[in-house]
């Protein structure tokens, strides 16, 4: 760390990204290297440059700073990523979808200065580069007090207001059935009971649950539907695209395993300042990308790495309890 003046522990000390109490002195180097990447790419949003900045621009400028780091940091390049283009996207991703960015016509530019409290982290995007003072993944916080109502932190995020299981009661007082229906498409149902390693979805409906959700169609252009059977009679009702497009059936999926009691925990490991994630069942795309930005990857030689993160200790406890509350549950324990 204490190479070139002590250009990494400056970093580390100045933005608050500390080593974990097992954390390898290669793999903290490596979680400050993707930090630095995500700030001066942030950073060249401000660059004085003849043409509006670009998305091209943001890459660039996210594999100019790898590539330095590299070559500095010999002894990272077996644990960053091989190619910069992995990179690139998933801090652009990140970015767009986690409102730091956004996309207009033919640019991008810095979103609005915005800031929210909530157990004792000020979440915040839009603000100066000199005003970062801490650092988890790519997302931007301070440590100030706040009360724990997350209202205002999901509308900055775009978070489901609702919980879980408010969320599937009011799909199903929502439902209009009709039964026997015909469909041209090849149909898959939910995956109810784990393992989920095998694939969220099955060929064979599930004649003993109340009501779950299948889908039928060429990928891409999927229909969902809530479906039930009474007796040995099939019943389906059709689902809004814009509730299942995009990954967002997650949201409903996630609510239906746990009326079922099936929605696996979010295990979690304490190491010190540093706390080890791993989802067993993905959230949906709005909490993933949040939890995401405030995030590293696991391991950063295989983006993206949406399965395994790992995030500051206070920053988790602010999420943990963010999506608490929306129903899904966490096992964790020290290292």
């Amino acid at each position: 760390m204490n190479k070139y003046n002590g250009l990494l522990l400056k970093v580390s000390r100045q933005y608050h990204i500390l080593r974990g109490t097992q954390e390898t002195e290669e793999e903290w180097k490596t979680r400050l290297v993707y930090s630095i990447c995500g700030m001066m790419a942030y950073a060249s949003l401000w660059d004085n440059t003849e043409e509006p900045i670009s998305i091209v621009h943001l890459k660039r400028r996210i594999r100019s700073v790898l590539g330095s780091y590299k070559s500095l940091y010999s002894e990272l390049s077996g644990i960053l990523p091989y190619t910069s283009e992995e990179l690139e996207t998933e801090i652009t991703n990140q970015f767009l979808s986690a409102g730091v960015v956004y996309h207009c016509p033919n640019r991008i530019v810095a979103s609005k200065k915005r800031e929210e409290h909530f157990g004792g982290i000020l979440f915040q995007r839009g603000i100066a580069l000199d005003n970062i003072s801490c650092v988890s993944g790519i997302g931007f916080y301070s440590k100030q007090g706040g009360g724990t109502d997350s209202h205002n932190i999901k509308t900055m995020f775009c978070l489901e207001q609702e919980n879980l299981q408010t969320l599937w009661q009011t799909t199903l007082s929502a439902a209009s059935w009709r039964s026997r229906p015909s469909f041209e498409f090849d149909t898959t149902y939910l995956r109810l009971k784990p393992p989920f390693s095998c694939g969220y979805w099955v060929n064979e409906p599930d004649k003993t649950s109340t009501v779950s959700i299948l889908r039928t169609g060429t990928n891409g252009s999927q229909l969902y539907y809530l479906y039930r059977y009474i007796d040995t009679i099939l019943e389906v009702s059709p689902l809004p695209q814009w509730q299942v497009e995009n990954y967002k059936y997650r949201t409903l999926a996630c609510a239906c395993l746990l009326t079922h009691g099936t929605l696996p925990p979010i295990e979690y490991f304490v190491d010190g300042s540093l706390v080890h994630v791993r989802m067993n069942y993905l959230l949906p795309p709005r909490e993933l990308e949040f939890l995401k930005c405030y995030s590293w990857p696991e391991r950063c030689t295989s983006l993206p790495c949406d399965f395994r993160r790992k995030l500051s200790v206070e920053v988790f406890e602010a999420i943990k309890y963010i999506l608490s509350e929306e129903g899904y549950s966490f096992k964790g324990e020290m290292i």
